[in-house]
């Protein structure tokens, strides 16, 4: 089978191998470089203390056995005692179909995470009947599913696996309606503050209001003065 090297030996230098490279096929033989590249992919499979770097045959050996019972053979890849003596030796084209096995392997992986990750979550909003939920567009005035969500007031969001024609909705119009209460939460924070500063505004003034007049009064009636007559006092106060 012909191997795509070249994609192989970039793939190998995406990832952050501690030792330095000098020759391909040593380079992996303690089976310590491949540890290092699963450990990336699948941390909870690899434990990189189980992997020294070793110089003699029989110790790279044990290497590759313990990376293939804790490792590969989890990965449905097994390696046979003939393998794991011909990669510990170095053989040219060995440690390539091997790594090109976990590079398939990897990228299969990857693309089912991706697609898990991208699959539309299904969430269950209590108390939505559809009834309500043709209400809700009316009162948005307009003809979607989204004005029909996002015009009713959630309560209570659950995520369950079996699907109901009553009370779904799909994630993004959820993470949507979570924004929109979001903004409005801080918006009527913002408000009740300017009222608080306008209840203290209007107390300031009443006050100020409330000594204008007790001032105006004494003025007018005199009071406090029994001997000059209130127009002459009114005079006095104003020159």
């Amino acid at each position: 089978m012909n191997l795509p090297l070249e994609d192989i030996f970039q793939w190998v230098d995406e990832h952050e191998i501690t030792r330095q490279k000098k020759n391909f096929h040593r380079d992996f033989s303690d089976a310590v470089s491949l540890a290092e590249i699963l450990k990336k992919h699948y941390p909870k499979l690899v434990e990189l203390h189980n992997y020294a770097p070793k110089h003699a045959l029989s110790q790279k050996i044990v290497n590759w056995e313990t990376l293939n019972k804790k490792v590969l053979n989890k990965l449905k890849i097994n390696l046979s005692p003939a393998e794991q003596g011909q990669l510990a030796r170095a053989v040219p084209g060995v440690i390539e179909r091997l790594l090109h096995k976990i590079k398939l392997k990897v990228e299969k992986h990857e693309t089912a995470q991706k697609n898990v990750e991208n699959k539309e979550k299904t969430y269950y909003l209590e108390g939505i009947s559809p009834k309500e939920f043709e209400e809700g567009k009316a009162i948005l005035g307009r003809n979607d599913d989204n004005a029909g969500v996002n015009a009713l007031t959630v309560l209570d969001i659950e995520v369950k696996t079996e699907a109901s024609n009553e009370k779904l909705i799909p994630s993004n119009i959820c993470d949507q309606m979570k924004a929109d209460t979001t903004e409005k939460i801080n918006e009527i924070a913002q408000l009740r503050q300017k009222v608080e500063q306008m209840e203290k505004l209007l107390k300031i003034q009443d006050k100020r209001i409330t000594d204008l007049t007790k001032q105006l009064h004494v003025i007018l009636t005199g009071e406090g003065d029994n001997v000059t007559s209130p127009r002459t006092r009114l005079f006095n106060k104003i020159f």
